[in-house]
């Protein structure tokens, strides 16, 4: 299919693998109601392995970017 991506980096795809993992233990973490300082170190989490693959990402601008959307500490 012309549309799938081919991860040929086995280092690659393991951190992208680990990254979406973070990924679902920080939406289940929103969804759950659970506390904004525990989502957002699986939202670091899943950066940092995001930037092993593309290089640095900046937490405070992709935290407060993500964050603005959600209300937390309710």
């Amino acid at each position: 299919d012309e549309s799938q991506v081919i991860v040929t980096n086995a280092r690659h795809y393991q951190a992208l693998i680990n990254a979406r993992q973070a990924l679902q233990r920080a939406i289940q973490g929103l969804n759950d109601g659970i506390s904004g300082d525990f989502v957002s170190q699986d939202i670091r989490e899943c950066m940092h392995y995001l930037g092993e693959i593309t290089g640095e990402i900046s937490t405070d601008d992709i935290l407060g970017e993500i964050f603005s959307h959600f209300c937390i500490g309710k």
